[in-house]
């Protein structure tokens, strides 16, 4: 008994004797699909790396490298290690997250060390200080 052979398209039966397509394999799809996560870690990446050293988009740099990171988890691997691709785009993302931390981190320091950031602190904490002081007079006044 023959076994029969069905067009993968069409679904229609066909003879033994017409060539068939070579259909891909599994793994080459897995390439071809992983090619484009890998370009992706890298570009956002990189992105996150230039988000990081301008300063509006500090924060922005935060979410890009997270992102490329992901991307780097999702890529698959070919044969049994991952892409250098993912693995720029792994370390430029790690480097921007960490890089947005320490820069927004020397920002705040800054702020807080400056000499006219202390002088408004003082004014503030005096001028606080009196109110207090006031209305506690006024209260031991109605007392």
């Amino acid at each position: 008994m023959e076994e029969k052979h069905y067009d993968p398209y069409t679904g229609y039966e066909v003879d033994g004797d017409t060539p068939q397509r070579e259909e891909t394999s599994k793994d080459q799809e897995q390439q071809e699909g992983s090619h484009g996560l890998t370009v992706a870690a890298m570009i956002l990446g990189i992105v996150s790396v230039v988000l990081m050293l301008t300063c509006c988009c500090s924060p922005f740099a935060i979410f890009t490298g997270i992102a490329a990171i992901v991307l780097f988890a999702v890529s698959p691997k070919r044969n049994g290690k991952k892409e250098p691709k993912a693995v720029a785009g792994l370390v430029c993302g790690i480097v921007s997250i960490i890089g947005t931390f320490l820069l927004i981190a020397v920002f705040v320091v800054n702020i807080v060390w400056s000499d006219e950031f202390q002088d408004i602190l003082d004014e503030n904490l005096q001028d606080t200080y009196e109110q207090q002081y006031e209305h506690h007079d006024d209260y031991d006044e109605i007392f």
